[in-house]
């Protein structure tokens, strides 16, 4: 079993529902990275759920990147 990654840039990330309930890392601006689940996607804006803090919320023009691994069969 493999792996892709898919990474969605900053033109690709509001409003976009593909990334709601996944699992991600998310890239900041200031090129710091936070884990976690997407629990909401605005247009504006997309809340992250990570397993020790909480709920963290990112303005899109904070975000550089936000990518995630998907499991392949080959």
């Amino acid at each position: 079993m493999g792996k892709r990654q898919i990474i969605y840039r900053q033109e690709r990330i509001g409003g976009n529902q593909e990334l709601l309930n996944r699992e991600v890392n998310l890239v900041t601006k200031e090129a710091r990275v936070w884990h976690g689940n997407v629990i909401a996607v605005g247009s504006n804006d997309v809340e992250l759920k990570d397993a020790r803090s909480g709920k963290h919320r990112f303005n899109v023009d904070q975000i550089d990147r936000i990518y995630c691994d998907i499991k392949t069969n080959y």
